[in-house]
């Protein structure tokens, strides 16, 4: 299939070009500035040159990964500029699209575009609406549902992935495994707290499969991981992998002792401190979202949690060989 790959230098756009050309897709990878070193039957542009496209063949498919991710203390202008990528850029995709008669648009979007539950998420659940990144990528949800009523013939296939992680990405679980491998604290009580994540492997493979899924209108799938674990699992399986300690928590009391604390501290400071009660809150929240839906329809993990966990372990051990290589030598 033919297909244009909007953000194609970010850590997943570089994880799925390679399936893409594998499974024998070709077409055109985006970025700010164009992309280079494809795989054979891609070539790079920039986003502006394609957007600005009137004529040629146009693609089978537009996969639309470019994202404006939130800094962690939002402001009017951050939700300003959240907006102009998550939902302007996106609608200006699928004008493009449209023009361009292209009848299907894969779209990723967010775990966070939902409204936190008690409970496992669904895709049905009710949608974010503030101005936040979450809200921003529900907007941008709803710019592609009109984009596929305003023409029975088009599809879409929305992704809504849990947090991400593999090789070379700085995600929260990264910094989570290395407080686990370091023996420090890393989870509250007894971590019974679920927590889903997807490695760049299973949402690449799962965008892949968007590709060619049999959808009438629009379809929303959740994207994670084989199984959702207790972040006290999860971290027993990276000690595991790693041959670390056994993971510890921070009894529940003394959290809640000290949250208040940071609270004082941070006001104080202006710094946002490691453990407060918006932290003590959003530790304590579930986040579980299951892959069932996707998977009903035939899709299959090409890697179980271990495997993603192994992988992005293996790029950690290889960190600070990767330092010294790219450190300048020595003076004299």
């Amino acid at each position: 299939m033919e297909c244009v790959l909007t953000g194609a230098r970010g850590f997943v756009g570089r994880g799925l070009l390679p399936i893409l050309a594998a499974s024998g897709h070709t077409g055109t990878a985006t970025g700010r500035i164009a992309p280079t070193d494809l795989p054979h039957g891609w070539r790079g542009a920039t986003r502006h040159e394609i957007l600005a496209t009137k004529t040629g063949q146009p693609p089978e498919a537009v996969i639309h990964l470019e994202v404006e991710q939130t800094p962690s203390r939002i402001s009017a202008s951050d939700s300003d500029a959240i907006d102009r990528v998550n939902v302007g850029a996106t609608r200006a995709w699928l004008d493009w699209a449209a023009r361009h008669g292209v009848r299907r648009f894969v779209f990723t979007s967010s775990i966070m575009a939902t409204r936190p539950t008690s409970g496992p998420g669904a895709e049905d659940d009710a949608l974010e609406t503030g101005p936040t990144y979450g809200g921003s990528k529900a907007r941008a949800e709803a710019e592609v549902r009109a984009w596929v009523e305003a023409d029975a013939s088009r599809q879409a296939v929305i992704l809504r992935p849990a947090p991400v992680y593999g090789p070379g990405d700085r995600s929260n679980l990264l910094a989570f495994a290395r407080r686990v491998i370091s023996g420090r604290p890393s989870f509250l009580g007894r971590g019974d707290v679920r927590r889903s994540f997807v490695s760049r492997r299973n949402l690449a493979a799962a965008i892949a499969f968007a590709l060619d899924v049999p959808v009438t209108g629009s379809a929303v799938f959740q994207v994670s991981d084989p199984r959702t674990m207790t972040l006290a699992e999860t971290a027993a399986l990276i000690a595991e992998l790693a041959g670390a300690p056994r993971p510890r928590g921070i009894p529940l009391a003394v959290a809640r002792i000290a949250a208040p604390l940071g609270d004082l501290v941070g006001q104080l400071t202006g710094r946002c401190m490691p453990l407060s009660s918006a932290r003590l809150r959003a530790l304590r929240e579930a986040s579980d979202f299951p892959s069932d839906r996707l998977i009903a329809m035939g899709f299959a993990h090409p890697q179980s949690n271990r495997e993603g966990l192994a992988e992005m372990l293996d790029w950690m051990a290889e960190e600070p060989a990767r330092a010294r290589e790219a450190s300048p030598p020595p003076e004299g």
